[in-house]
């Protein structure tokens, strides 16, 4: 491909003074805009630049490359070998920094992009999945994952290699590298299994829970180090005894039944204790209220994720309800 000789420009140094800095797009683009457009003069007024300033570009992109882009064919200023594949993989760049500019821009007004979001089990159930649930409504072409850990180290961990954009934990401990939205504290309930009462629900108790009600039950928890079993602890603790006998199980998700089928107890948040009636079972309120504070985990970076943007901006509006 050729390029007529424009007399305004300044002459295309048929020499390269040596390797500069690596090329630029601007550079690229302006010679791909010389050879679509025909001349110095017509590129330079597609890019809204001076000419001089197209010239500078043509000029730093030869010495980037080390090699001569033109060379001069009587008053006309021919493309080499080498300019021709410069020209060829140029455009190539410059349609996948469209593509790039474009799924950026997707991502930023949500329509693409992902979410990964993980959890204690004993919170994604019963907190997360409203979360996810709302976002997904609001942004279905955005992907989502959930996915569980087993222990706060793990989830703190998750989020600082980038496994997580965001983690639902609690919130009394998170490390100094990290930050959190606080959301409602989660209160605490006990299950024991249903007893007949005339006039009353089976589904809840209205006394409080007593020693007398764990004395001689078995105790279904979460093994030692989870703040589930933490808690349930200083329920005990707090009405001067120790259980009994222990299940431990590390679903969460079989607390309320198995301890139902046991006929023994277990301490659960109040979302979980709610389903206690499908069991057969009987929420139980505690004498003295315990909670955990819970929230949304994530990286306080300048640069966010549009999705998590999206997310944290939804769980920000939940808190304000």
């Amino acid at each position: 491909m050729t390029e007529s000789h424009d007399p305004e420009q300044p002459p295309v140094p048929t020499r390269p003074r040596g390797r500069g800095a690596a090329p630029s797009l601007a550079q690229v683009e302006a010679l791909i805009a010389v050879i679509d457009y025909g001349s110095f003069t017509a590129a330079a007024d597609i890019l809204q630049i001076s000419q001089p300033s197209l010239s500078r570009r043509i000029h730093t992109l030869e010495e980037a490359l080390d090699i001569r882009l033109f060379s001069p064919v009587g008053r006309r200023m021919e493309l080499t070998e080498t300019g021709r594949g410069v020209v060829a993989a140029g455009r190539r760049a410059l349609a996948e920094m469209g593509s790039i500019e474009a799924m950026v821009a997707s991502a930023h007004s949500l329509t693409t992009g992902s979410l990964r979001v993980t959890g204690l089990p004993s919170l994604v159930g019963s907190v997360l999945t409203d979360l996810v649930g709302q976002f997904h409504r609001a942004h279905p072409g955005v992907r989502a994952e959930i996915f569980t850990v087993d222990d706060a180290e793990e989830l703190f961990e998750a989020i600082r290699v980038g496994r997580a954009d965001a983690a639902v934990g609690v919130i009394s401990r998170v490390p100094d590298d990290l930050t959190a939205i606080a959301l409602p504290a989660q209160e605490f309930a006990a299950v024991l299994p249903a007893v007949a009462h005339e006039g009353r629900d089976e589904g809840s108790d209205e006394q409080p829970l007593s020693a007398h009600d764990l004395a001689e039950r078995t105790l279904v928890t979460l093994p030692r180090g989870t703040s589930i079993r933490q808690l349930t602890e200083s329920v005990y603790r707090s009405l001067g005894i120790e259980p009994a006998r222990l299940i431990t199980t590390t679903q969460r998700d079989s607390l309320v039944q198995l301890s139902i089928a046991a006929d023994g107890v277990t301490v659960v948040p109040e979302v979980l204790a709610r389903t206690a009636p499908a069991f057969g079972g009987r929420r139980v309120r505690l004498r003295t209220p315990v909670q955990r504070a819970i929230g949304i985990i994530h990286r306080p970076e300048e640069f966010t994720n549009p999705a998590l943007g999206g997310f944290l901006e939804l769980v920000r509006l939940r808190r304000a309800q």
